[in-house]
């Protein structure tokens, strides 16, 4: 496969405004939009060759070792039209490439649809703010959205740790460094810690994936910074606990202290798929919970399966219920009855489990 094919096949995806292009061997590329998969019939099938190619287009040196080292990569690469994050694994002992386009401009939390009772999380100027999540339900781009409406409207000096590097900020009111693990920087901890001397209002991490991530990230909102970052969960009440349960037990009387002192909100979201018109969209299905006394007790004391009840009060500073929230989105035409209808019958059987 030539340099020119490899993003020909990229253009073609953001003319018809895929998500994410497959490319295995064996098949034609295949694009996610809307949800759905669609094969590029006109395209040849791949081979082992075409996915070796590509690997000398897009990989360094550095990272072609690393892919053989770890069978598994990931990279941000830019074309002319914007950028793009791949991950490049090994499948059966042949390569296998999804490619997410990214699209170049941030969109506003409006425009992502999201409850306007996020903006109570934007107040506060220490803490920690996580956005939850399974894998693909946009937390990445709702981060973004976050870091660009401070961008926009304050003053800040923001650091993000990222791997790789998604969305590129343009610094309006506030200055942005983005650091990317590999490049600039060794690991998402190492990162924090050194972000902590860079005299940072703001440090956004891409994802808190081990114990020494979590560590530093609280240890950020202790000393005084807002941090912001994602991890992969079912709920806001199923982030603290995935949190918590990441220390050993002699230390969990500990960590629930500082979480209770620190952690500010969750902010949990899945996307929900709604037909209108022969036309699938996808919107964030959320379930925000904000910090409040009532729940800052709750999680010192070890009592977090009586959250829930405090998220289902809604009304209440950055808490709404998915319920509330299936609401807005119906209210707003964001859905229509048939999805309103078929996504609360499902909230039902969850809360009965």
């Amino acid at each position: 496969m030539t340099e020119e094919t490899f993003f020909k096949i990229i253009k073609k995806g953001r003319e018809i405004q895929a998500s994410d292009i497959h490319l295995l061997v064996g098949e034609v590329p295949v694009l996610r939009v809307n949800g759905n998969l669609i094969k590029i019939e006109n395209y040849s099938f791949l081979s082992k060759e075409d996915m070796k190619q590509i690997l000398e287009i897009v990989l360094s040196k550095e990272k072609k070792s690393e892919l053989e080292l770890k069978r598994e990569v990931d990279l941000s690469i830019k074309d002319k039209d914007g950028s793009c994050r791949l991950n490049i694994f090994y499948e059966k002992d042949k390569i296998s490439i999804v490619i997410r386009i990214i699209k170049e401009n941030i969109p506003s939390l409006k425009a992502l649809n999201i409850n306007d009772k996020i903006y109570d999380f934007l107040d506060l100027k220490q803490g920690l703010l996580i956005i939850a999540g399974k894998s693909g339900s946009g937390k990445s781009t709702t981060i973004a959205s976050i870091i660009e409406e401070f961008n926009k409207n304050k003053a800040y000096n923001i650091l993000t740790i990222e791997d790789p590097i998604e969305y590129i900020f343009e610094n309006k009111k506030s200055i942005i460094r983005q650091r990317e693990i590999g490049k600039d920087v060794v690991n998402f901890s190492s990162g924090i810690r050194s972000s902590l001397r860079q005299d940072a209002d703001i440090i956004m991490v891409g994802e808190l994936r081990d114990l020494e991530s979590i560590e530093m990230a609280i240890t950020g909102a202790e000393t005084g910074h807002l941090v912001i970052s994602t991890l992969h969960t079912t709920g806001s009440v199923d982030t603290i606990d995935r949190i918590i349960s990441t220390f050993s037990t002699e230390k969990k009387e500990f960590i629930q202290k500082l979480l209770a002192t620190n952690l500010i909100g969750v902010i949990y979201q899945e996307f929900i798929e709604n037909i209108n018109q022969e036309r699938t969209t996808k919107v964030p299905l959320c379930e925000m919970m904000y910090v409040n006394k009532g729940i800052s007790n709750l999680i010192r004391t070890g009592r977090t399966n009586q959250i829930s009840s405090f998220i289902e009060v809604s009304g209440r500073k950055g808490i709404l219920n998915k319920k509330e929230c299936l609401k807005f989105l119906y209210r707003n035409s964001k859905i229509n009855n048939k999805t309103y209808e078929e996504y609360l019958k499902k909230i039902r059987r969850e809360e009965t489990l």
